[in-house]
């Protein structure tokens, strides 16, 4: 699942806001056109200049423990694509908290979310308290849990994050929250400077193509981003990236607020941040009409997928990100070897399927759309979580896994062999 969150606030009869959220393999952010009203944000460290908190890795998505007016702790999104910090509206009604200003939202898809502010919210993260002068209200619980198959409570962006040092290490899920005066890095990790644009954090980057063709590009990074590697529908068509590869296969590779997002996935050669160079990564070529990754100031998104195989320092205050490859720097590229793109609806537990791409081992099982998972191997669907069986599905190419699907009133079984697609 992505999350990209992005606002363009603009003086009408009433305040709008152009939202960019990201689900699953949220479909990222917009760059503003003008920039956003500023949150204010007074923050105390309980002990020194710093805190820490373990966190969860779900589907590349950094969740974190967040108290909010002294209740919790709820899970919220570590996102660097989200502009502001966001608290869920069904949240927000729970805990009195009153939206003081209407905002409509919209994002990689083509339908608007309808959403709010509010005022003088307090959060508390592991040791660091947290006062903003507002935040915003958007349903990001009811857009994007069943595509990550798990609650979110809100989204920490831009306004956290433009205040700290923060330190992810993803292989010891842990992060780090630093007072920026007098911080110092001695390592030897690479630099990579920083141009934030209205909230959004990019770097220059070079894309190598199968046919060995290099592109230069600017690109936004990403927490919130689940794929490796998503490249902006202009970017595509103006260098003609898609007749630089042999092989690609068309299919859903995200679902955030404004709907589905269906993109050719294809391999590259490589990409070049740094010194560092990501080798034979599975990179989303958009088609979008509307939205984010219908723009073309940028070339794409860097994501979780790229970014999970380092120790990121994300350092908004002196422009800059440092990297330190990790244990998981080599590992293959590979993504769901099934077909299935799947959903899981948290009240009654069901796995659903949202999409099924076409000429992969589910179609080739007859499976369509809105079937429901019972079981996975003489276990029910229900032993497992959504990350679990997107794991099962990405990895053990020649692997079988035998299922039994509800259609209607129906059931019957299926097997899916795995392969790679791409």
């Amino acid at each position: 699942m992505r999350v990209r969150l992005n606002f363009v606030l603009c003086r009408q009869s009433h305040w709008c806001a152009v939202l960019l959220l990201a689900s699953y393999f949220f479909p990222v952010k917009a760059l503003a056109a003008q920039a956003p009203d500023q949150t204010s944000l007074i923050y105390t460290f309980a002990d020194g200049r710093q805190t820490h908190t373990s966190f969860e890795l779900n589907s590349n998505h950094i969740y974190v423990p967040i108290r909010v007016k002294d209740s919790g702790p709820y899970w919220f999104m570590l996102d660097s694509g989200a502009i502001f910090d966001v608290l869920d509206t069904d949240m927000a009604k729970c805990l009195g908290i009153k939206p003081v200003r209407r905002v409509e939202g919209s994002g990689g898809g083509e339908k608007t979310i309808t959403g709010a502010t509010a005022g003088n919210i307090s959060l508390s993260l592991s040791g660091l308290r947290l006062k903003q002068s507002q935040i915003y209200l958007f349903p990001v619980k009811a857009k994007l849990a069943a595509a990550d198959g798990r609650t979110v409570a809100g989204l920490l962006g831009y306004d956290f994050l433009n205040h700290f040092v923060v330190r992810i290490d993803y292989l010891h899920q842990q992060i780090d929250v630093l007072e920026p005066a007098g911080f110092e890095y001695t390592g030897s990790g690479e630099m990579i400077p920083l141009e934030i644009v209205r909230g959004n954090i990019m770097i220059s980057a070079e894309l190598t193509m199968s046919d060995g063709k290099r592109v230069p590009g600017t690109f936004l990074v990403d927490t919130g981003w689940r794929s490796a590697l998503t490249l902006t529908s202009p970017f595509v068509a103006s260098q003609k990236l898609l007749e630089s590869i042999p092989k690609a296969i068309e299919a859903t590779t995200g679902m955030g607020v404004s709907g589905p997002t269906v993109d050719a996935e294809a391999r590259i050669g490589s990409l070049k941040i740094g010194r560092y160079t990501l080798e034979n990564l599975i990179a989303d070529f958009s088609h979008a009409k509307t939205g984010i990754l219908s723009q073309g100031d940028f070339a794409g998104i860097i994501g979780g997928e790229i970014l999970r195989r380092f120790t990121i320092t994300l350092d908004y205050p002196h422009k800059r990100m440092i990297l330190e490859p990790n244990a998981m720097f080599t590992s293959s590229y590979d993504i769901d070897m099934s077909g299935l793109f799947l959903t899981f609806e948290i009240s009654s537990g069901v796995f659903k399927v949202y999409s099924v791409t076409g000429d992969s081992p589910a179609a080739e099982a007859g499976i369509q759309p809105g079937d429901i998972i019972e079981t996975i191997g003489e276990r029910p669907a229900s032993d497992f979580s959504l990350e679990q069986v997107r794991q099962m599905f990405k990895e053990a190419e020649g692997k079988e896994h035998r299922l039994r699907i509800r259609r209607g009133g129906k059931s019957f079984s299926a097997t899916i062999r795995l392969r790679r697609m791409v």
